[in-house]
Formats: structure tokens, C-alpha cells, sequence
């Protein structure tokens, strides 16, 4: 191609270089008119067209459901769907504004041509609370963050949740129908989060007739390469492969740190090799206070070196135990639970620098306890990536339990950390099981991932450095 532009004369590169420019100019006046759709894309547009009310993609990542349903929104605002009549109300939910900042308001603008959009409303900077177009069609942005009551309203003609809605908020927008025209609703995700409500009520409901289910994966996607696909899976479980590549629903059993072995994982630590330190501290009093000593190594390596874990500890009485355990280490960063400002305060006072750590989720569709439930699980899925452990514990890291015992804490919060169903006021949920065992220990290790995977926002901070140096370990987890 590039040698028979070579050998074209100056006017038909002048000629070829119009003819592009109209096609730009073309695509930018009307993106939908030049959209395709692949097999499985095309059968949920045929779904829509023959009357399903309910179109579910459960879809694996990268296989183009966000993408469908931004092009079928902004055909029935535009006025280009034949089942939907301009001007229409549009909901679009999604798990947080940040995310619809990055992910369904860019599809669906990619779409809408510039001169059709008559107005935007701003939320905040850089993300949009209404899109309102030429024909009075309008698209509202909405968040699972901001709960049920933000899901009442007008009747609507279409909504769309991408990623998997609580139920609560799924129920409250059925309700949103506008006197004789049916409410068409899209569900576009990646079943994440196991066999959850929407597994039971609306997957296996083949009963429903205006429900049309559609999987998909990344063999479905014709514009992914295999390259593409094999960076992707690398790394991953087998279950996790059947989520993310194949759109299945896998559903979470036994303990979350099944990769967890004593044998390789509970190591006698002698010389520990060079990196940085870091203290992690849970507070308690009626329960017990738990602090970790950690040291990351300069091949992601995490080695437990040292701490306690005991009840009725004062701050005094947690000063005293962090300079006996400091002498001689050098350099540590000190982070703890922001949630105890007061304590955190009285460290700082005393000369002990700790950092308050915010109790947030790597991702925008998982909870706290949900996001550091999985990041445990990762470590096994590192593991297997690199055939070698990444965490070690020391066997020295003990302390006395109620009983007056010696235990190795950390080990017996692993072992003990299984998934199980609970029935809530939303259906069967597929939980961690924090409520029904100690969790500080596996809570310090939160706190360490939460600093570390905290994304920098602005390189001129001062604490830039560090935070990107942070971010150099494991940087396979949370993604």
C-alpha cells in the first residue's frame, strides 16, 4: 500500500487525500451509518426488533456488549430505531460516575454526532448528568452508588445497566413503564460476581418470553486477535476464564485462598533479601489489634516477617510494641484504617508517622470486602502465572489466642476465609465470609493492597513518586 501511494502522481495524492477526508468528514456527520456488528451483536438487534422487552448480554470482557448497547441507545435517541419513537427518555446505569465517565458516556458520544446534541449537563468536571438532543431525546446518567430512591421517576422508554444493577434498583425501574408503551430494558456484564439473583431470576427464566438471553466470548469477538486473547487469559484460573473469556457463570465455592499451601507458604525467614518495609496496622481493643510487618522485594515477592495480633491494646501500649519491632529495620511506611483518625492522631503525636488508608474497591463493581476477598484469591493466580510462590509467612509470626495458645494468626484467617451463600433481602448473594471469623490479619493485607493499588491522580503531588513506585508491585492484581 505504501509504495503505490509512493507512485501516484502529486494530483491523485491531492485527490486521495479529499476522498479521505470525506470520509472522516462522513463518519464524524453520521458514526452510526458506518457501524457493524458482529454475529452475536447482530442477533440481540434482531431480538430487539421482534419485540423482547428484556435483552440480556452476559457477555465475557472484550466482546463488544458495551458497544452494542451504545449504538442501540443512540439509535433510539437519534430517532433511527423503528420499534421506538423520537423523542425518548433514556436511563444509563452504571456501577459509579467515574466509570461512566470512562466507559458508557464514551461509547455512546462516539455515536451521537456532535451537532445533534443540543445540551449537556455536567455533574462534575468531565462527566455528564444529561445529554439532551435536537429532538428533545434525552439520556440521563445514572450510578448503582446513589441506591433505590434515585431509580424513581418518570416512566422512561428504554434503560440500560451495564454491569450487573442490585436487585433493588433492577425492581424499582420496572416500574418506570409510560401508559401503553412497553419499557425495553438492556443488561450488558460479565458475571463477576458468581451465581448471583440475576443467575436465578432472569438467566435460567426461559420461561419469560420477553426475555432474550445472549452469551458470548472472546471467539465470538472477529476483531480480537489471538495474540490479543492470549495476553489477556494469561495469568488467569480456570475459573476466571470461564467468566472473563467465555461469559459463563462460575459459581464460588470452598475457600478463597484455595493456592494456599503451609509448605510453601509458611517459611522459616532468615535473611530476608532487599526491598522496601511496610507496617500495617487494624485496630482493636475488644478485639484484637493486629499489626503486620511486610516487606515487598524487588522481584513482587511479599515476606511477612514480623507482628502481633492480640486484644485490650492501648495506643500506648501499641507504641511500645512498634519501637521494640523497629529497632535497627530502617525506612518503614506505617498505613492503618482511616476509620480510626482519633487513633491514628495519638500515633502521629507521639512521633510513630502512620497514613490513614480509605476503605475503597479496586474496581467500581465490588464492595470493599468483595474486592479484597478476590485479591486474595489472585495471589493464587499469580502464583500459577509465575510456577513460584509470591507471599511468605513467617512461622515466627505468632502470638497467644484466647485459649492462651501460640497460633500463626495470619495462617488460621486464610484457612478459614470460604465463600458461601447468604440469603438477603435481594436473593441469593455469593459472599466472602467475613462476619463469622477474625479478619484483621487479612485486613492489614488490605490495607497494604488499597495504598498500593491506589491510582495517582496528579503526577505534581509529592507523594507521586512513591505512589508509582507502589505501583510497580504486582501490578497484575486488581485489574
Amino acid at each position: 500500500m505504501t509504495n503505490s501511494i509512493k507512485n501516484l502522481k502529486r494530483e491523485e495524492k491531492i485527490e486521495l487525500l479529499k476522498m479521505l477526508d470525506e470520509k472522516i468528514k462522513r463518519r464524524r456527520e453520521n458514526p452510526l451509518k458506518y457501524a457493524t456488528q458482529h454475529i452475536k451483536q447482530q442477533e440481540c438487534t434482531d431480538a430487539l426488533l421482534v419485540g423482547k422487552l428484556i435483552i440480556a448480554l452476559f457477555w465475557g470482557n472484550r466482546t463488544g456488549k458495551t458497544e452494542w448497547a451504545a449504538q442501540t441507545v443512540a439509535k433510539v435517541v437519534l430517532g433511527e430505531c423503528p420499534i421506538i419513537e423520537a423523542p425518548a427518555e433514556v436511563w444509563s446505569f452504571c456501577p459509579s460516575f467515574d466509570e461512566q465517565k470512562d466507559t458508557t458516556q464514551q461509547k455512546l458520544l462516539s455515536y451521537i454526532p456532535d451537532h445533534r446534541i443540543k445540551d449537556k449537563i455536567s455533574l462534575r468536571k468531565g462527566i455528564w448528568k444529561e445529554i439532551i438532543l435536537d429532538n428533545n431525546s434525552k439520556i440521563t446518567f445514572k450510578s448503582y452508588e446513589q441506591g433505590r430512591e434515585k431509580a424513581q421517576g418518570a416512566g422512561k422508554k428504554l434503560i440500560w445497566f451495564d454491569e450487573e444493577p442490585p436487585k433493588d434498583i433492577w425492581e424499582e425501574c420496572f416500574v418506570r413503564q409510560l401508559a401503553g408503551i412497553p419499557l425495553i430494558i438492556l443488561l450488558t456484564m460479565t458475571a463477576v460476581k458468581g451465581m448471583t439473583w440475576i443467575y436465578n431470576d432472569i438467566y435460567l427464566d426461559t420461561s419469560n418470553p420477553d426475555i432474550f438471553i445472549s452469551q458470548a466470548g472472546w471467539d465470538d469477538n472477529p476483531w480480537l486477535t489471538e495474540t490479543q486473547k492470549v495476553v489477556m487469559g494469561r495469568g488467569l484460573s480456570e475459573a476466571a476464564l470461564k467468566v472473563r473469556r467465555d461469559g459463563k457463570f462460575t459459581k464460588m465455592v470452598g475457600l478463597v485462598c484455595n493456592w494456599f499451601e503451609r509448605d510453601k507458604h509458611l517459611v522459616d525467614i532468615g535473611e530476608l533479601p532487599s526491598g522496601d518495609n511496610y507496617f500495617v496496622l487494624d485496630f482493636g481493643f475488644s478485639a484484637p489489634s493486629c499489626g503486620l510487618y511486610i516487606r515487598i522485594d524487588r522481584e513482587n515477592n511479599w515476606w511477612i516477617f514480623d507482628g502481633f495480633y492480640r486484644k485490650e491494646l492501648t495506643n500506648p501500649d501499641i507504641q511500645l510494641i512498634i519501637r521494640e519491632k523497629e529497632v535497627g529495620m530502617g525506612r518503614v511506611m506505617r498505613i492503618g484504617d482511616s476509620a480510626q483518625s482519633s487513633d491514628i492522631k495519638q500515633l502521629n503525636n507521639s512521633g510513630i508517622e502512620i497514613k490513614g488508608i480509605k476503605k475503597v474497591s479496586g474496581t467500581s463493581k465490588e464492595n470493599w470486602d468483595e474486592w479484597r476477598a478476590r485479591l486474595m484469591k489472585q495471589q493464587g493466580e499469580i502464583q500459577k502465572a509465575t510456577n513460584k510462590p509470591k507471599l511468605f509467612i513467617s512461622n515466627k509470626l505468632v502470638d497467644i489466642n484466647d485459649n492462651g495458645d501460640y497460633f500463626n494468626f495470619l495462617v488460621q484467617e486464610i484457612e478459614n476465609l470460604r465463600w458461601e451463600e447468604i440469603k438477603t433481602d435481594i436473593g441469593i448473594e455469593q459472599k466472602p465470609i467475613w462476619g463469622k471469623q477474625p479478619k484483621h490479619a487479612i485486613g492489614c493485607l488490605s490495607y497494604l493492597l488499597a495504598e498500593i493499588y491506589k491510582q495517582p491522580k496528579d503526577e505534581k503531588t509529592a507523594d507521586y513518586k512513591q505512589k508509582k513506585h507502589n505501583l510497580r508491585y504486582y501490578p497484575s492484581l486488581g485489574v
